[in-house]
């Protein structure tokens, strides 16, 4: 007859939270390039600076040039400057919106110090990197 196991607390972990830059987390200790700092009482600080980016979008672009060319072709037809060529200089004003830059993490624990960069290039994944820094925040105030 077997007897059943008693609790012991929460499940030993088996592996990485999360990825941060060049820096892994789980909820026993902070992985970086330079060491392995327990995670429990670290402190986490955030500086974005991305840099928005417009240019002007690819798909305007290349429906500017297709305008152009069926208005080179139509000029004969039509006694001159044809609709066509309105049209493609309509679509060179369509403009794209991006972002990028650098999201830098500051990571204290103890006496140790790292700063962790990773690269971001839309809105979405900045938010993305922030919500994986509180994640880890939140690992380490357990």
């Amino acid at each position: 007859m077997t007897l059943p196991v008693p609790y012991s607390g929460a499940p030993a972990y088996q592996g990485p939270d999360v990825q941060i830059g060049d820096v892994r987390v789980d909820g026993v200790a902070i992985y970086t390039p330079v060491g392995v700092w327990p995670i429990q009482g670290s402190r986490w600080m955030v500086i974005a600076q991305p840099i928005p980016i417009s240019t002007t979008a690819g798909w305007g672009i290349g429906l500017a040039v297709t305008c152009t060319i069926l208005g080179v072709i139509f000029a004969p037809f039509t006694c001159g400057l044809s609709l066509f060529l309105l049209f493609g200089l309509l679509f060179l004003t369509a403009r794209t919106h991006s972002m990028s830059g650098p999201l830098v993490v500051s990571i204290q624990s103890g006496p140790y110090h790292y700063m962790a960069q990773e690269i971001v290039y839309s809105p979405l994944h900045a938010a993305e990197a922030i919500q994986r820094v509180n994640f880890a925040q939140a690992l380490a105030s357990r």
